[in-house]
């Protein structure tokens, strides 16, 4: 099955099959490959509808956002718009892989909707025919296929591939039947068993859940190194149980699922906790323009002195700053968000800030594409598994409870409403010590949330004991 560049013959794209599909992908390294039907206004002038949110595509290689203004005429439509980089290849079966260097996602929060865009412009061998407006761009029943592969062990990319309506492929997908709001889905080939994201979530966990297991690290070729002692080793082990090892493919950790192993004092019993969502450095304000340790001296607190009652450690932490919604005269520092409206209304340009109440500058800030590029990241399924530690050093031992709780749905709106009611909380750990006579920094940035509050983030958040056979004990 070789490319033909004859209009006059019948064309690869309108005679492929599934089985063939699978093989070009399998042939790359693809894992897992998903496929978005297309509709008659998916096209290069119109762009194609594949989320709703960054966050729903974070199995792609996504580059850092930026945002200009926008064009849209919409009534709803805001001023900007966000684009963010992908790293693309088109696939022509017995020809190669050919570069879109200007693919983009373009990023609308004021619909909130991700379409992707740019994908034909400067490739030699793009889809023109099924994408581009003047030819076959406005064909019902084609099929985007794309996977993310690690094809030099370094740099993640999408491999795709575009076929026409008349192909068995399309017909294929076209029968297993269309989601709904068009989102693209993994594909299930020919002789895949199928079974709904949270029994293979449970089935997985049901190995292991309830047992007393050492600390271990699963590596990308197989090497599992045990014990594994070290500060993350309860999410290591969590994911080397369920048989997920290291890659550099960005995508979930297990089938459709963020694994998020969270410590708690009785497996039997639901306890809230704090969780870390990310730790983005700031990128605005003073601190940007001075070194770490000068900040810690100049807005922390002192932590520990010598004999003589000399300052050997700072920290600074959140009780050095106001946070939304409290009230801390003794502070110097004043958090809050700019820019901000409510979930779908918000401007790009905006920004978290800690203030100085005094002068009024922007101390330490987080600009909004800042967060976005780590958020964009987190997957949109996640699971918090909890677990309890036992012993110390060689001795440890993790077990892993029964009591699962699952946030399905999420978005970058989401995290700023959450923030802006105080649910999301900005829970610093920076420290400046005194060694040899010089100050040194450890930095830990960090926004949290109580696992209680997590149904802030999500659309839907499920609570599962997976002893029973109902396996759902609630949803909010």
């Amino acid at each position: 099955m070789e490319h033909d560049g004859s209009d006059n013959d019948v064309q690869w794209y309108d005679t492929i099959t599934i089985e063939q599909v699978r093989d070009e992908f399998t042939a790359v390294g693809a894992k897992v490959v998903w496929a978005k039907l297309m509709g008659r206004n998916n096209n290069s002038k119109q762009q194609v509808w594949l989320a709703g949110d960054p966050s729903d595509l974070s199995f792609l290689p996504l580059g850092v956002p930026s945002y200009n203004e926008g064009t849209s005429r919409k009534k709803k439509a805001g001023p900007l718009v966000v684009r963010i980089p992908v790293s693309w290849n088109w696939v022509v079966p017995g020809v190669g892989r050919f570069l879109a260097p200007d693919a983009k996602l373009c990023y609308y929060p004021q619909y909130p909707e991700v379409r992707f865009s740019g994908f034909l412009r400067g490739c030699s061998m793009a889809p023109n025919e099924l994408m581009g407006p003047s030819k076959r761009g406005f064909e019902e029943g084609r099929v985007l296929f794309f996977a993310t592969v690690d094809i030099d062990g370094e740099h993640p990319t999408v491999v795709a591939m575009v076929v026409g309506a008349p192909s068995p492929a399309a017909a294929y997908m076209y029968a297993l039947g269309a989601d709904a709001a068009g989102r693209p889905k993994p594909v299930v080939f020919p002789g895949m068993q199928v079974l709904d994201e949270i029994s293979v979530l449970e089935n997985a966990l049901k190995g292991f859940v309830g047992e007393k297991v050492v600390p271990c690290r699963l590596l990308g070729d197989g090497t599992v190194i045990r014990p594994y002692i070290a500060q993350n080793a309860a999410g290591f082990t969590l994911e080397a149980e369920m048989g997920v090892g290291e890659n550099s493919v960005p995508g979930p950790d297990f089938d459709v699922w963020e694994l998020k192993a969270i410590k708690q004092v009785n497996l039997l019993k639901r306890h809230n906790h704090k969780v870390t969502l990310f730790t983005p450095q700031p990128d605005r304000g003073w601190i940007t323009e001075h070194p770490q340790t000068d900040f810690v001296l100049r807005y922390g607190h002192v932590y520990k002195t010598n004999e003589q009652g000399k300052p050997v450690s700072y920290y600074f932490t959140s009780g050095d700053f106001e946070g939304i919604g409290t009230d801390k005269p003794s502070a110097r520092l004043r958090m809050q968000i700019e820019g901000f409206r409510n979930s779908k209304d918000f401007d790009p340009s905006g920004m978290i800030e800690l203030v100085d109440k005094e002068t009024g500058e922007v101390a330490a800030g987080w600009s909004f594409m800042k967060l976005l590029d780590h958020w964009q990241r987190k997957h949109n399924r996640a699971a918090y598994i909890p677990y309890a530690k036992e012993g110390d050093g060689e001795s440890t031992l993790f077990e892993f409870g029964p009591l699962i709780t699952l946030g399905i749905s999420t978005s970058f709106g989401l995290f700023l409403q959450a923030f802006s009611e105080g649910k999301v909380v900005f829970d610093p750990g920076d420290k400046a010590v005194l060694r040899d006579g010089k100050w040194v920094p450890h930095s830990r940035s960090q926004f949290r949330i109580n696992l209680f509050d997590i149904g802030a983030i999500y659309q839907e958040t499920r609570f599962i004991d997976i002893r029973d056979d109902d396996a759902d004990d609630g949803q909010r």
